[in-house]
């Protein structure tokens, strides 16, 4: 259970910029070439609005709990996904990479932005704990409304990193 904050929640916007915050430090660090492309509610209608078709083959998500529950999601195309995982891996574009590398790295790019997160603006409001990253099926239904959605294009390819919320806690 989470404890009593005397600190206003912050709202969908807060949230936004400071996930906006921690995929520009972390994507700094580690993708080196990312262009920010749109920002909107709902990131179909964001790739639908900047002309972009996209297909996203990749889903990896982490979940936090506390006085507000909800989850980031990065959803990226094949290429992107290929991109980030050579990124935190440190490897060139020539290198193959397995599956599990790709997924065990979208993971963990997901896992640093979320802490980021936490660390920043959920922290300060209370106890707030993370899931341990998790892949999930592209599509699949999340909980609560949407907070936004950053798409970035990458050398390869697109991610979008999406922040979905829900003021009642998640159950454990």
């Amino acid at each position: 259970m989470a404890e009593p904050t005397s600190q206003a929640l912050p709202g969908d916007a807060e949230l936004l910029a400071a996930l906006e915050r921690a995929v520009d430090e972390v994507f700094s660090s580690m993708v080196f070439a990312f262009e920010a492309l749109a920002e909107h509610r709902s990131p179909v209608a964001t790739l639908e609005k900047i002309g972009v078709r996209a297909s996203f083959d990749r889903e990896a998500v982490v979940e936090f709990r506390g006085a507000i529950s909800g989850q980031v999601v990065f959803r990226c195309t094949a290429d992107g996904a290929h991109d980030i995982a050579r990124g935190l891996l440190m490897l060139d574009d020539s290198t193959a990479l397995a599956v599990e590398e790709v997924n065990d790295a979208l993971k963990e790019c997901a896992n640093m932005v979320t802490g980021h997160v936490k660390t920043n603006v959920l922290d300060p409001l209370g106890k707030f704990d993370l899931s341990i990253p998790f892949m999930k099926d592209v599509g699949a239904q999340v909980p609560g409304p949407a907070c936004g959605a950053l798409v970035y294009r990458l050398q390869q390819g697109l991610v979008s990193v999406e922040l979905w919320r829900r003021d009642v806690p998640l159950h454990s």
